[in-house]
């Protein structure tokens, strides 16, 4: 039978209540929750949102909970209602989440006070609607002992109406807010679906953040989609993962290199200890997922389909998608096809577009790309053109369409899917008493694929102890951002125009990257 055209997230999910109640849909520790069960506690949710915090259609509200059950009843609540959900690490700290809560003009925020504490003094956001993980459970609760849940009564959403907002950064190293919409959702769990063969028989771990475009897009909204199951891990354990895929027979496991590298140095620890034949796929960023790599991994999955994706938070998730099996393929270091709907251009400096095998700069347009930038004009004016949205990557495109990332051209360091924005950091450094010159540059990480490594020029008569440096940023970031390294230089490499010479720094760096 032909499934009616879902044009929302809300529709997505009560699609598959209605086809699967008492599957289970999500996992966790140790508890399962039906599709039924979870479909109630979203009904629950709402009317808490709706007759404790007067929420309508188009209010922001932050969720930073982390990867449990809550996030995900609120979330497809908040579809539900039309309102605008904000996920936002668990990682971060004051400083960091401050900027993002000035911007979006949050009306509630759910947060668990065992990871971020100073959430409960927040200034921009009212504070009977600063709610903590406890107090939101002893509502839910207190709601459903006195039976006044009723079924949702969903606002009028079309495909157009932002759904989320995930901050990322450029190269301006301020955050910004990458607004999806139901549709740009809509489209990417069906290309998945689709590019993939994923089907309700499915299962699928989620170990990495939930506030991730990865762990919301390409996982959750994905697998609710299907129909599926979903594990959740509040945090990356591999051992755990290894166990999981093999006692409850996991199919489908989506992560970044440094995810596998993990779990590849996990295995080895105890060859031959466990089967993991009902993996059937791995969906991996292509990142730094190189020929060594595939190869260990089709050693510990023999039967296992290895696919790389190349994707960004303002695509929704997915780009492109390796169509097949990449070890059995002459395409291996490609990313893959651009998914079905999504056109890409390959220009130049000057916005022509160049001849199959040329390299330049990779646009994207399609049903995927995010519509804006929330509340960005400056930074939509550099990003979109005619429709079209600069990705800030150095890429080609071969004679049968295979996409082939060679560089960013953007000043970021992917630090095992953790996004580090050098500018920020610079800035942040910068402030250091006795710090002259600060430059941030990647080095190559064996796990991680990349980490911050800081070369600073410090004052006359001003000594610096890079620990020292280290300690006062673990209260000001979150850990993944500090440097890995501190390097202090009698000077910094200039180019002609004044500049700091970062590629100068990179080749003093061994291996560089």
């Amino acid at each position: 039978m032909q499934q009616a055209k879902i044009t929302h997230l809300y529709q997505s999910l009560q699609q598959s209540v209605n086809r699967r109640a008492e599957h289970t849909a999500l996992f966790f520790e140790g508890h399962k929750y039906s599709y039924n069960q979870l479909n109630h506690n979203v009904n629950l949710s709402s009317a808490c949102l709706k007759e404790s915090f007067n929420l309508v259609k188009g209010d922001v509200i932050v969720l930073a909970l982390g990867n449990r059950p809550e996030f995900c009843s609120l979330f497809y609540a908040a579809m539900a209602l039309g309102i605008i959900v904000v996920p936002l690490s668990t990682k971060l700290k004051s400083q960091d989440s401050h900027i993002i809560l000035s911007s979006v003009n949050a009306k509630a925020v759910f947060y668990d006070p065992n990871s971020q504490p100073w959430m409960a003094t927040l200034d921009p956001v009212k504070q009977s609607h600063v709610v903590s993980l406890a107090d939101w459970q002893l509502m839910l609760s207190n709601a459903d002992d006195q039976k006044v849940i009723h079924p949702v009564e969903p606002a009028a959403i079309v495909a157009e109406d932002i759904a989320a907002i995930i901050y990322t950064s450029g190269t301006t190293g301020s955050p910004k807010g990458a607004a999806l919409t139901h549709g740009n959702f809509i489209a990417a769990v069906t290309a998945y679906q689709q590019a993939l063969k994923l089907t309700e028989q499915d299962s699928a771990i989620l170990p990495i953040p939930i506030c991730h475009i990865t762990g919301l897009s390409a996982l959750l909204c994905l697998f609710i989609h299907l129909g599926g199951t979903l594990h959740l891990q509040q945090r990356f354990n591999a051992e755990e993962i290894l166990k999981t895929v093999s006692s409850h027979n996991i199919t489908f496991l989506h992560g970044s290199p440094t995810v596998f590298i993990l779990l590849l140095q996990e295995a080895e620890k105890y060859p031959q200890a466990a089967s993991y034949a009902s993996l059937r796929m791995i969906a991996c960023g292509a990142g730094h997922l190189n020929v060594g790599i595939i190869e260990r991994l089709a050693q510990l999955f023999p039967t296992t389909e290895i696919r790389p994706i190349y994707g960004l938070t303002e695509t929704s998730s997915p780009a492109s998608i390796f169509p097949v099996d990449v070890r059995s393929s002459d395409k291996i270091g490609s990313s893959g096809l651009p998914i079905p709907g999504l056109s890409c251009q390959i220009r130049d400096d000057n916005h022509q577009v160049l001849a199959a095998g040329e390299i330049g700069h990779l646009w994207l347009k399609g049903p995927v790309v995010m519509s804006q930038y929330w509340k960005n004009p400056a930074a939509n004016q550099q990003f979109f053109h005619d429709g079209w949205f600069y990705t800030g990557d150095i890429a080609c495109l071969d004679q049968d369409n295979y996409l082939y990332i060679k560089d960013r051209s953007k000043d970021m360091i992917n630090r095992g899917g953790e996004k580090i924005y050098c500018i920020e950091v610079e800035n942040l450094i910068s402030n250091y008493p006795g710090v002259k010159e600060i430059a941030i540059v990647p080095s190559s990480s064996e796990i991680y694929g990349e980490e911050a490594v800081a070369f600073i020029v410090a004052h006359r008569n001003k000594p610096l102890v890079s620990d020292n440096i280290t300690h006062w940023l673990s209260n000001k970031i979150a850990k993944f951002k500090i440097p890995s390294k501190i390097v202090f230089a009698a000077e910094l490499p200039k180019n002609a125009n004044g500049k700091i010479d970062k590629l100068a720094l990179r080749q003093k760096l061994t291996p560089p990257i």
